[in-house]
């Protein structure tokens, strides 16, 4: 999957009650031999490590910053925050148009990077006309109304309750993670024990918890600020609602808090399942174990009597 049909997904699932799995039939986990080795494999289940322990030091990092939203002082919305909220638009126009929509509103910046809501009502006609058979007034008219939304003490006691949440993601949110191939030479170097370890390959052809299952995005930047991400989710269904369901909300916001990596990470073609820190989760079928090129004698016989024992194709990999 690219970028876009990532995000397609995500938001699919998280919408749909009833979605059904999409993802790949295999999903590879790479792992060291350990003592938690054949307890997982007999046992049949994939272990959910808590965020904070993960390699990349900045993972599922958050932060709760209420001034990259909006300026109380100088009565200004801050530009990244305009801007996020303007890429709801993103997919009814053209490449070309959206550009010019953002050089519409960099126009509209006062010096100190904020936008005042009534340049945006002043440049909201030319938005509209960048964006045939889409009318934008619900997104310009709901930025223009953030400080209102976020005073309403409905809304406010939701975010209240998700920044909790998130806040202590690193220590709450468990993850396992699964890659989509099983000849990823970095892969098992670094989680295989510099391929010593062995490599499993799950069966997800019929997988029926698909909302505990997601994609990793890769980007260059990724939003960690709380506020903006819980904001822009509750805008997006709002302006969902009111824009006779022309605009889509992309719901992935909030969750991409927890599955966002930076660029450096996308040789792991990573898909993550999540839920609470220290847990087990049933494993899928095995399908095949493959045995790095480097595992030890003790280990080998090991691995090969609970596959025979057991029924599993036993693949080693070879100099």
């Amino acid at each position: 999957m690219n970028h876009n049909e990532k995000l397609n997904y995500i938001n699919y699932i998280l919408m749909n009650r009833d979605a059904s799995y999409k993802g790949p039939a295999s999903l590879f986990k790479y792992r060291p031999f350990d003592e938690h080795t054949f307890d997982m494999l007999e046992n049949k289940y994939l272990f959910l490590c808590a965020a904070e322990k993960l390699d990349d030091p900045t993972e599922c990092m958050t932060s709760l910053n209420m001034q990259n939203l909006y300026d109380l002082e100088r009565d200004g919305l801050k530009r990244q925050c305009v801007f996020q909220i303007m890429e709801f638009i993103r997919p009814y126009t053209s490449k070309e148009n959206f550009e010019q929509i953002q050089m519409l509103i960099s126009q509209v910046l006062n010096r100190n990077g904020t936008v005042r809501p009534n340049h945006l009502l002043d440049i909201q006609p030319e938005i509209d006309e960048l964006v045939p058979g889409v009318n934008t007034a619900p997104i310009v008219n709901y930025l223009v109304n953030i400080p209102e939304k976020l005073d309403d003490p409905g809304m406010s006691e939701q975010i209240k309750i998700l920044i909790l949440g998130a806040y202590e993601a690193r220590q709450k949110m468990g993850i396992c993670s699964l890659c989509e191939d099983a000849d990823n030479e970095y892969m098992w170097e670094n989680y295989a024990g510099k391929n010593s370890g062995y490599c499993v390959e799950y069966d997800f052809s019929d997988f029926k918890t698909p909302n505990i299952l997601f994609p990793v995005i890769y980007q260059d930047e990724r939003e960690t600020n709380i506020v903006m991400s819980i904001v822009a989710n509750f805008i997006g269904q709002m302006i969902f609602g009111i824009s006779s369901h022309q605009i889509q909300p992309d719901t992935s916001q909030y969750l991409r808090l927890f599955i966002t990596k930076y660029k450096q990470w996308e040789y792991q073609n990573e898909w993550r399942i999540l839920g609470d820190a220290n847990t087990r989760t049933p494993a899928p079928k095995i399908k095949k174990i493959i045995l790095g090129v480097d595992a030890s004698v003790e280990n080998k016989e090991a691995i090969r009597k609970y596959c025979n024992e057991n029924n599993i194709p036993l693949e080693e990999m070879k100099k």
